[in-house]
């Protein structure tokens, strides 16, 4: 690819997918005419571009708009391996990030959050990689619940179909989605757990000081303890009638699975919980009888890190 009639470089945190679809719309008349020019024959769209775009796209796009290499890495969900996930899966859900449910260039999963507020600001409205996480349900800048489905129709965001920021079915737009203000211990958790993501970031407490990997790995199965399982709605009450918060149970089956409103509120929970780790988290588990085979939810068959695992051998053994 040679230099590009407009040459949009990514935006701060932008997406790849929400990158590609600017600079196709900048320089060729449709999303797919551009994409069938530079990449004939490349299946783009059914697949989860941001997690498993072939590099050629990243390398052509960086090459067409005189952006840095690394940088154009780092619109893609790749830029995190080592840090959040060991891997990023091709095929798939990886841990800690929204699935898509990909079927054709359909996306059946509410896994494409936004900010209305943040679009709303956009003088070129895009897509942040921080709104594909699983760990991410607010928006710092605006304190409000990040939307994940049309106000309108409940449909999916599919940014690469029909006029973005318009919903692709009912074309209500986005940006008029309303706003929920977020819980202040999930807004507060959910700003470390991401500024903890950039590698110059200081650690603050001791928890955060332990390597990223075993970090985020603990925070999701704290996360698994509190959300699922048989014992998990005495575990919320519990945590609820201390600190507050919402206990009532969440839908969905995993972490990753579930919309932005029931995360948000698991979120907040494990926020409380895991203040002054391990002592809260220990003493609410053993009221509740929560004991270690409860505990290690969807990770009892010993894939837990050592950090969560440790715990419940030596505390929540009964």
């Amino acid at each position: 690819m040679g230099p590009l009639a407009l040459p949009l470089r990514p935006e701060a945190d932008e997406l790849l997918s929400s990158w590609l679809r600017r600079v196709a719309l900048a320089n060729a008349p449709a999303l797919h005419t551009f994409c069938n020019t530079y990449w004939r024959g490349v299946q783009l769209w059914n697949r989860d571009l941001d997690c498993s775009a072939p590099p050629i796209v990243w390398q052509d796009l960086a090459q067409g708009t005189g952006t840095a290499i690394q940088a154009a890495r780092n619109t893609t969900m790749q830029g995190f391996e080592g840090v959040l996930v060991e891997k990023i899966r091709v095929t798939g859900s990886t841990d800690l990030i929204l699935a898509a449910g990909i079927y054709h260039r359909i996306r059946r999963n509410h896994g494409q959050q936004w900010c209305p507020l943040c679009l709303s600001a956009d003088v070129e409205p895009y897509y942040r990689r921080r709104w594909r996480l699983a760990i991410a349900s607010t928006c710092p800048r605006h304190g409000i619940v990040l939307a994940d489905g049309c106000h309108e129709c409940g449909a999916p965001a599919m940014p690469h179909r029909g006029a973005d920021p318009y919903c692709h079915h009912c074309y209500a737009d986005r940006r008029d989605h309303p706003s929920k203000v977020a819980d202040s211990w999930a807004l507060q958790f959910e700003y470390r757990l991401t500024r903890l993501l950039d590698p110059d970031e200081v650690p603050q407490t001791r928890l955060e000081e332990m390597h990223p990997l075993a970090f985020y790995g603990l925070v999701r199965h704290v996360f698994s303890a509190v959300a699922q399982g048989e014992r998990s709605q005495g575990l919320r009450d519990e945590i609820a009638r201390h600190w507050g918060g919402d206990p009532a149970p969440a839908v969905g089956h995993q972490l990753e699975y579930m919309r932005a409103d029931d995360r948000h509120r698991m979120i907040g929970l494990v926020a409380r919980v895991m203040r002054g780790w391990p002592w809260l988290f220990i003493a609410h588990c053993a009221d509740a009888r929560v004991w270690k085979s409860w505990a290690f939810g969807d990770r009892r068959d010993g894939k837990a890190v050592f950090a969560y695992a440790d715990i419940l051998e030596r505390y929540l053994t009964h």
